[in-house]
C-alpha cells in the first residue's frame, strides 16, 4: 500500500495579518472565549494508513471535545487520555441518513400535490464512507472556552475506489447549522413545514416544486453558518484550511441532492483567503470559493466546455475535481470552482480590487447600485443604435471589448445553450480608467452555468437567430459587416478547431477513464443503485454526438475550409 508523505496542515492564513486577524476573532468573543489557548492536536489533519492515538494538549485548563462535528464547551466528554483515531467509515451512518434535506425524498407528499416526476433519492442502506472529526476547546475556572479547534482524520483509505486523482474537501459545522428546522441551512425547515396544509404546499409565485419554501431557499449573510474548511489535493497533501462561512447556492439545485456551497473566507471568522496552491494550476489567493456538484447531470458539460475554450477573450472559471466530507461523511463528488469575485478578477487581469464592476443577469454584483446604470446606458445604446452606421459602432468599440462579445456570442451559439440569454449572462468592467490594459472602462463578457448545453436534439438548432430574438444588444451588433464577419469566423474557428470532433472525443474519453469510478459513488451514495453504461456512458456519447453533428450543421450555415 502507498504510504503518502504527509506535510504538516498549513493554515490558509499567514503572516502577521493572519494572527491579527485570529486575535482579533477571539478579542471578538469577548467573555465567551477570553484569551485561552486553542487545544492542540498531536497529528494534523489528512489521511493515515493505520488506526492511532490522538493527544490534546492545551494550557493546563480542563480539555473537552466531541466527535460528531458539534461545537463543544463545558458540556462535552471530558478529555481524559488519548484518543483512538480508525477508520470511521463502518460507524451507523448520521447526517447521511437525513431525508429532510429534499423534497424530492417524500414521494407521497410529491404525488399528493401533483408532481410527477421527481427525483428518485434513496437513503444509503450501507454504512457511507466517513473521516473522524475532533473538536476541543478547553475551559478556565470561570467558564470561558478558548476557540474551538477542529481535525479531520481519514484512516485506511490507501487504494479505496471513487478517489483516484481527486482531491478531498472536509467541510465541519455544528450539526444544527445544517439540520436544524429553525436555521439549518440544509434542509426544508420551518419555512417548509408553515407552508404545509392538509398535505398541500402553499407557496407563492410560479408553480412548481422548485417554488416551494424552504430553509435551503434562503439567500444572503443571515443564511450564511460558520464552518472549518481542509482542503487536500490528489495525493494527501494539506493545501488549505481554516474557519470560513458556508451558504447554500444555486437556484433549482438547492432542492436536488447535494446541493452546492459557496465558502466564504472572511476576516471576523480568523481567516482572510484561502491558498489554493497547485488546485488550479494557478496560484491564487481568493476569499470565495465555490463548490458545484453538476445539477444531477454527467457532471461533464460544464467542466468540459470551460476547460476546451482557452482561446477566448471571455472570463473563465477554473476547475478541479474533489470528493467531499460534511461533517465527517461522504458527501459526493465536486467541482471546486473559483468565482467571478473582486479577488479573482483582479489576479486575473490586474484590475483594482476597488475599481472593478460586474453585472449578472441585470442586476449588480460587484459594484454599486447607481454602478448600474453604467451598464444600462451601455446596452440602451448599441440596442437602439443604428450599428450599421460606423459612428456608431466605433462608439460601440468604446464601451464594449468587441472581441470579447464576439468570442462571447459564438461560443455560446456554439454549444446550443438553451438557458440563455434572457439568463446566466455576466459582464465586468473597470469603473474608471487607469494605465493597465484592461482598466480601459470597456465592458467584457463572463462565461458560466453551461449545463443546459451541447444536447443532441439542440444539435442543428439556429441558436444564432434564437439569441437575436432574446437579446436587442446582440441583434444590433449583428446588422454590421464586421460584426458579423468576425462572429461567423470564431463560429466556423469553433468548429474547426476548438470543438472538432477528435478534441471532443479525446476529452470525453478521458473523462470517462478519470471520474467514472467517482461518479459511480456519487450517484450509490444518492440513489442506491445507478446504471453507469444506461446513464453515464450513454450520456457522455451523446455529448460526443452533439459535437460531431454540430461541426457539420455550422460548417455547411457558416461555411468553412471545405465548403
Amino acid at each position: 500500500m502507498l504510504r503518502l508523505q504527509w506535510k504538516t496542515l498549513a493554515s490558509c492564513c499567514l503572516g502577521i495579518a493572519a494572527l491579527a486577524g485570529m486575535l482579533a476573532f477571539a478579542l471578538n468573543r469577548g467573555d465567551e472565549q477570553g484569551m485561552l489557548t486553542e487545544v492542540a492536536f498531536s497529528r494534523p489533519s489528512g489521511f493515515y494508513d493505520d488506526a492511532f492515538r490522538l493527544e490534546l494538549t492545551g494550557d493546563g485548563n480542563p480539555i473537552y471535545y466531541t466527535l460528531d462535528s458539534s461545537d463543544p464547551d463545558a458540556r462535552s466528554t471530558p478529555y481524559t487520555g488519548p484518543i483512538l483515531i480508525e477508520d470511521a467509515s463502518p460507524k451507523e451512518n448520521v447526517y447521511s441518513a437525513i431525508t429532510e434535506t429534499s423534497v424530492f425524498y417524500d414521494k407521497a407528499l410529491l404525488e399528493q400535490n401533483g408532481v410527477k416526476q421527481y427525483l428518485k433519492y434513496r437513503v444509503p442502506k450501507k454504512p457511507v464512507d466517513k473521516a473522524t472529526v475532533v473538536r476541543a476547546v478547553s475551559v478556565d475556572a470561570s467558564g470561558h472556552c478558548s476557540p474551538v479547534s477542529t481535525a479531520v482524520y481519514f484512516v485506511g483509505y490507501g487504494e479505496r475506489s471513487g478517489y483516484a486523482g481527486m482531491n478531498v474537501m472536509s467541510i465541519v459545522t455544528d450539526p444544527s447549522n445544517l439540520f436544524d428546522d429553525e436555521k439549518g441551512i440544509y434542509v426544508l425547515g420551518d419555512r417548509f413545514k408553515e407552508s404545509l396544509k392538509d398535505g398541500v404546499v402553499q407557496y407563492e409565485g410560479e408553480a412548481g416544486v422548485f417554488s416551494w419554501p424552504a430553509n435551503y431557499k434562503q439567500r444572503g449573510r443571515e443564511w450564511e453558518r460558520e464552518a472549518v474548511v481542509h482542503c487536500f489535493d490528489a495525493g494527501g497533501n494539506a493545501v488549505f484550511s481554516g474557519p470560513c462561512g458556508i451558504r447554500i447556492q444555486g437556484r433549482a439545485t438547492r432542492y436536488q441532492m447535494p446541493k452546492n456551497l459557496n465558502i466564504y473566507a472572511r476576516k471576523q471568522y480568523g481567516c482572510e483567503a484561502f491558498e489554493t496552491g497547485g488546485l488550479f494550476g494557478k496560484a491564487y489567493r481568493l476569499n470565495r470559493l465555490n463548490l458545484y456538484n453538476g445539477a444531477n447531470d454527467l457532471m461533464l458539460r460544464d467542466y468540459m466546455l470551460h476547460e476546451m475554450i482557452t482561446d477566448a477573450d471571455v472570463a473563465n472559471p477554473e476547475y478541479c475535481p474533489c470528493v467531499l466530507f460534511l461533517d465527517g461523511e461522504y458527501w459526493g463528488v465536486y467541482w471546486l470552482c473559483t468565482r467571478f469575485k473582486a479577488d479573482y478578477l483582479n489576479q486575473e487581469y490586474g484590475v483594482r480590487r476597488d475599481n472593478i464592476i460586474s453585472v449578472k443577469v441585470g442586476n449588480i454584483e460587484i459594484g454599486e447600485d447607481e454602478d448600474l446604470k453604467l451598464y444600462e446606458d451601455m446596452v440602451a445604446y448599441i440596442a437602439d443604435s443604428d450599428m450599421r452606421s460606423p459612428e456608431a459602432y466605433a462608439r460601440a468599440g468604446e464601451l464594449i471589448d468587441l472581441q470579447s462579445c464576439i468570442d462571447y456570442y459564438a461560443f455560446e451559439v456554439y454549444i446550443a445553450s438553451t438557458d440563455w440569454p434572457t439568463n446566466n449572462i455576466a459582464l465586468w468592467r473597470s469603473r474608471r480608467k487607469a494605465s493597465d490594459v484592461f482598466s480601459d472602462g470597456r465592458w467584457r463578457w463572463m462565461l458560466f452555468d453551461l449545463d443546459h448545453t451541447s444536447r443532441v436534439e439542440n444539435a442543428k438548432v439556429d441558436t444564432a437567430r434564437r439569441a437575436c430574438n432574446l437579446d436587442a444588444l446582440f441583434a444590433s451588433l449583428m446588422q454590421n459587416d464586421d460584426f458579423y464577419r468576425r462572429f461567423t469566423e470564431k463560429l466556423v474557428q469553433l468548429a474547426e478547431e476548438t470543438f472538432a470532433p477528435e478534441r471532443t472525443d479525446a476529452f470525453v474519453d478521458a473523462y470517462e477513464s478519470d471520474m467514472a469510478a467517482a461518479i459511480e459513488k456519487k450517484y450509490q451514495r444518492f440513489y442506491g443503485k445507478y446504471d453507469m453504461d444506461k446513464l453515464f456512458y450513454a450520456g457522455c456519447e451523446q455529448v460526443r454526438e452533439f459535437f460531431r453533428l454540430r461541426q457539420t450543421y455550422i460548417i455547411n450555415t457558416y461555411g468553412g475550409k471545405d465548403s
